[in-house]
């Protein structure tokens, strides 16, 4: 005989649990695809980052360097295969007062180690690289320029020797056709000077930047 007694209470409160948990679940898988997201495409550089990414990157970058999820804190670099996309930095070779030359890279601990300052700089060097492909000087060097004076400025003067490099990616073969690659990708053979200036204070105390054309070859930008 068919029982005609109602479901008991604790199926009804299993069921709804089950249900709450599934929708927290599903709240959770999202906003987390929704931050990968974020951080990943922000992270391809040029023109696929939009205003809107740029804004929500500083919410989610503390959660996902946590969590060693952070793109654009891994020393690999996502390309589409234009020169564009390569590594781009600044060398830096500043000889203070005292005539001690020391060497920095920006990005780097010295200027650019802030949470969006890394990308920020690489974006000026690749800025510096692409005009200067074009012979264009006016840009590159008011960029060197704001640099070159910010390393004079904390070491009281001196003298700043400043190159825009542009780091090619490593092939996959380190042998193709006989011609030998070196197995580390930071090796200097993998970099090409795009930009080569020396920013300096003259004699009535302003900066004035020299871009060297070629060795032999120097010439001031106003």
């Amino acid at each position: 005989m068919a029982s005609n007694n109602p479901p008991s209470s604790d199926s009804s409160d299993s069921d709804s649990l089950g249900s709450t948990t599934r929708s927290i679940l599903s709240l959770v898988l999202f906003i987390y695809l929704f931050v990968m997201w974020v951080v990943v495409s922000s992270s391809l550089g040029g023109n696929h980052a939009s205003l809107a990414q740029d804004k929500l990157l500083p919410l989610f970058q503390p959660l996902t360097e946590t969590l060693n999820l952070d793109v654009r804190a891994s020393p690999y670099n996502l390309y589409s295969g234009n020169p564009e996309d390569y590594e781009h930095f600044f060398r830096i070779e500043l000889t203070n007062p005292a005539g001690q030359v020391q060497t920095y890279q920006v990005p780097g601990p010295m200027l650019g180690s802030g949470l969006k300052d890394p990308y920020r700089y690489e974006r000026l060097a690749k800025i510096v690289a692409m005009q200067a492909e074009i012979s264009e000087d006016r840009i590159p060097a008011e960029i060197c320029m704001g640099i070159g004076e910010y390393f004079l400025r904390q070491a009281g003067g001196g003298k700043v020797s400043l190159q825009c490099i542009r780091r090619r990616p490593q092939p996959m073969q380190l042998d193709i056709d006989g011609q030998q690659y070196s197995p580390d990708p930071r090796d200097a053979s993998y970099e090409d000077i795009k930009y080569r200036a020396t920013v300096l204070v003259d004699s009535e105390g302003a900066f004035q930047l020299i871009k060297q054309m070629a060795d032999e070859h120097v010439a001031p930008v106003e």
